[in-house]
């Protein structure tokens, strides 16, 4: 009986909980319910009064209960996944716990019916703001139909108001139609009777011959004729047109009656003449440019008529010999109108231009007939100074009118692109250019053929050693410079390059003319043996003669292409190239030095065979002086130097002992390497005829007029280090052997071992021992060193 009270107030409090927490707005997530705790809080404490408890008890409990279970209870009602029997269980885990159930109700019920008033006041707010948005909104639409009706009605205002423009516009454009047609009108009558009037005072005046007042007139009438061109087919403007047009017919007829009348004197014109003419120039200016050329046409024919007749191709005075007169001819008449008709034409009318290029166009038609004519027997000289004459007149007459000459348009007033007049009538040459060249190149092989025969191939005995040449190269550059003076007066480029092709092919004739008279070197078939060529004084001349001329070549080859390149046009520069030729003439230079050595070499050779046929092992005691052999090898050197350096400059004496150096004394070593035993005697003798050898030789230079460069001492002196070294180690003693071959290792030189033996007198048997311990040296130095020392027992 007591439960069944508490189970229904359970059920009770329980949909209390579910009616709060629908009517509770759900929190944001982590947000804590503060009204659901209390309002479980308050209807807890009807239930503690209802079990009997004293108020305070009641109070004491609901002050526990809100110390120790508030933040559990905020927390379980802030879960998501609130569960109302669950939350009652934990508010009421006990039977005794449900006595304050009814209070707990009771609470919730107040705070329903709280929440419920609030819901009520918000619904009520909505509603009286629902109906007030609806006459806010009505009251706008009345606002816009009211703008809108202002609106069409201003519309209506503009489209009258525009209507309204419209007709005053077209009242305005009326009128000033009107006032433009009436001007229009006013000005061509006043226009029709100055130019009725002007047309007869023209024709007055053209009677009359009043030529500086009929230019005006003329030109006012020009302008008024310009203005009446629309009115075409009306019968009083087409009258005017004609009658105008009579006038000025009548006016160029005068004017060529006054210019025939100068044609046809004989005397020189009077200055009142002159003066009527240069009046009758402004007319012909007026009467248009057509006119003007017309007028500028006739004057040119009646100047050149005797030049055309004096200077026809087929007369002696218009062949191509005699081109420089036809422009002496125009100089002289250039000269005679500044004197007499400068001033009878207009500044503008460039008259003086004008009849110099009528004078370029006939004789240039005269100069194309001229050269097919000749084109079969075309001389070189001819054809060159004809177009140096053209080019120098054209240059001249450019300079003369301003460097350039400036056409004229049709009105002759504004000058348009400058024309130069070079090559006004030199384009006359240009497909004769390549004849030219062949005329060019047939002119100097000629020369050089004549240079050749007449040749002796013998220098002056006497004199600088550069200036002991052959002629026949001097004269050869003087008819290239003939050439290369022709081929600059041209001022083109092209035919320029092109002669250099023909000067490079002529100086590579002459290089292998010269280096054919070069006597031939005999080559033995044992190549051990030096080469044969015996030359005598003559012949020894004459090959430092093409020493000399080869060296003369190629430096003036030199001096030739920087002329070209300083005077050719840029674009062409790229193209002189004479390296070819100056390569081709050292090469020749080159040839002559090993002939001279091999001349030297020569005469060395009998005392260098004499060398291997002495008994030098049987020697017993050193010579105090140098071996005979020796002695004659360095006075035939001796001897042979001055007459060198009297012949050669100083350069080339040294590249002769350069040569000689580097080709002797590689035979000499094999020289000693050819010779029996010699003993340790016969290598001392030797040794001192090297030494000898090697002072001659760097004296050599200064015998030939030359100084001896430290290079040149140093050379001398390595290329004989091998002969020294030889000799050294035929002189070692046989238990320094070791170290004398170690240091001929170390200086690089190769060691015919066996011949060295041989050369120190060492039996067969003992030779080819040693050669077998050197042989393990040279793979291990300190075991064949133990086995030279052990075969000489040396301990």
């Amino acid at each position: 009986s007591t439960l069944l009270p508490l189970a229904i107030g359970g059920i009770v409090f329980e949909a209390q909980l579910a009616t709060i927490r629908l009517r509770t707005p759900a929190p944001s997530s982590g947000s804590p319910r503060p009204l659901l705790a209390q309002a479980v809080a308050a209807a807890a404490v009807p239930s503690l009064l209802s079990n009997g408890d004293s108020p305070a008890t009641a109070r004491g409990a609901m002050s526990s209960v809100k110390a120790s279970d508030a933040a559990e209870d905020e927390a379980a009602l802030d879960r998501e996944d609130f569960s109302p029997t669950a939350y009652i269980n934990m508010m009421f885990p006990s039977e005794d716990s449900l006595a304050r159930i009814d209070g707990y109700a009771s609470e919730l019920e107040a705070k329903i019916a709280s929440l419920d008033e609030e819901v009520l006041v918000t619904v009520r707010q909505q509603t009286s703001a629902g109906s007030t948005a609806r006459k806010d909104l009505e009251s706008g639409k009345a606002a816009m139909a009211e703008l809108f009706g202002k609106v069409r009605e201003i519309k209506g205002k503009a489209a009258r108001s525009e209507q309204m423009v419209h007709a005053i516009c077209s009242d305005i454009k009326s009128l000033d139609h009107a006032k433009r047609h009436l001007t229009l009108t006013i000005t061509a009558l006043k226009r029709l009777q100055m130019l009725v009037t002007a047309a007869e005072q023209l024709t007055v005046m053209t009677r009359e011959r009043m030529y500086t007042e009929a230019a005006n007139l003329l030109q006012a009438v020009n302008q008024l004729l310009a203005h009446f061109e629309g009115y075409a087919g009306i019968a009083k403007i087409d009258e005017l047109f004609d009658k105008v047009g009579e006038t000025r017919d009548s006016l160029r007829a005068q004017v060529f009656e006054d210019f025939n009348r100068l044609s046809s004197s004989e005397v020189t014109p009077a200055r009142s003449q002159l003066e009527t003419l240069s009046c009758a120039c402004a007319v012909v200016d007026a009467l248009g440019a057509d006119v003007r050329r017309e007028t500028l046409a006739w004057f040119s024919n009646w100047q050149f008529a005797p030049y055309k007749h004096a200077f026809q191709p087929y007369c002696e005075a218009g062949s191509l010999e005699k081109t420089e007169l036809r422009y002496a001819w125009q100089r002289h008449k250039l000269k005679e109108f500044d004197e007499l008709f400068s001033v009878l034409f207009p500044p503008s009318w460039q008259a003086a231009l004008a009849i110099t290029r009528e004078y370029c166009t006939i004789t240039r038609a005269h100069l194309d007939e001229a050269l097919d004519q000749s084109r079969g027997a075309l001389d070189v000289w001819v054809l060159t100074r004809a177009l140096q004459k053209t080019i120098e007149f054209e240059k001249e007459m450019d300079a003369r009118f301003s460097t350039t000459a400036l056409d004229c348009t049709e009105d002759g007033d504004a000058p348009a692109a400058p024309v130069s007049l070079v090559g006004s009538i030199s384009a006359s040459f240009d497909s004769y250019m390549s004849i030219y060249v062949s005329l060019e190149d047939k002119s100097i092989d000629e020369e050089l053929s004549k240079l050749l025969a007449a040749e002796a191939w013998t220098a002056a005995a006497a004199g600088r050693a550069d200036e002991r040449v052959f002629n026949s190269s001097k004269k050869l550059f003087i008819a290239l410079k003939g050439s290369f003076k022709r081929g600059t007066a041209l001022h083109m480029s092209g035919v320029l390059t092109d002669l250099v092709k023909v000067w490079s092919k002529q100086l590579r004739v002459y290089a292998k003319k010269v280096d054919a008279r070069l006597p031939a070197i005999q080559q033995p078939t044992d190549l051990s043996l030096p080469p044969v060529c015996h030359l005598d004084q003559p012949q020894q001349q004459m090959v430092c003669a093409v020493v000399n001329t080869c060296k003369y070549c190629t430096e003036t080859t030199g001096q030739l292409e920087d002329s070209i390149i300083k005077v050719i046009d840029g674009e062409y520069a790229d193209k002189i190239d004479l390296s070819a030729v100056k390569e081709e003439f050292q090469a020749v230079v080159t040839s002559g030095m090993r002939v001279l050595v091999a001349s030297l070499e020569t005469k060395a050779a009998p005392s260098l065979a004499a060398m291997s046929k002495l008994r030098w092992d049987a020697m017993e005691e050193l010579s105090e002086d140098t071996s005979p052999y020796m002695v004659d090898i360095v006075s035939k050197a001796k001897e042979t130097m001055p007459q060198l350096g009297e012949a050669l400059t100083p350069l080339y004496v040294k590249f002769f002992c350069d040569k000689f150096v580097e080709s002797f004394v590689p035979r000499l070593v094999g020289n000693i390497y050819h010779c029996k035993a010699i003993g340790m005697v016969g290598a001392q003798q030797m040794q001192v005829d090297v030494e000898t050898l090697k002072q001659a030789l760097i004296e050599l230079p200064t015998l030939g007029q030359a100084t001896p460069t430290n290079f040149y001492v140093q050379f001398v002196a390595d290329a004989l280090r091998p002969a020294e070294l030889v000799l050294k180690l035929v002189q070692t003693p046989e238990e320094m052997l070791e170290v004398a071959v170690e240091e001929m290792r170390g200086a690089g030189v190769s060691i015919e071992l066996p011949k060295i033996l041989e050369l120190k007198g060492l039996k067969k048997a003992d030779s080819e021992r040693l050669t077998e311990a050197y042989n393990l040296m040279t793979g291990s130095a300190s075991e064949g060193g133990k086995k030279i020392k052990k075969l000489f027992n040396i301990s």
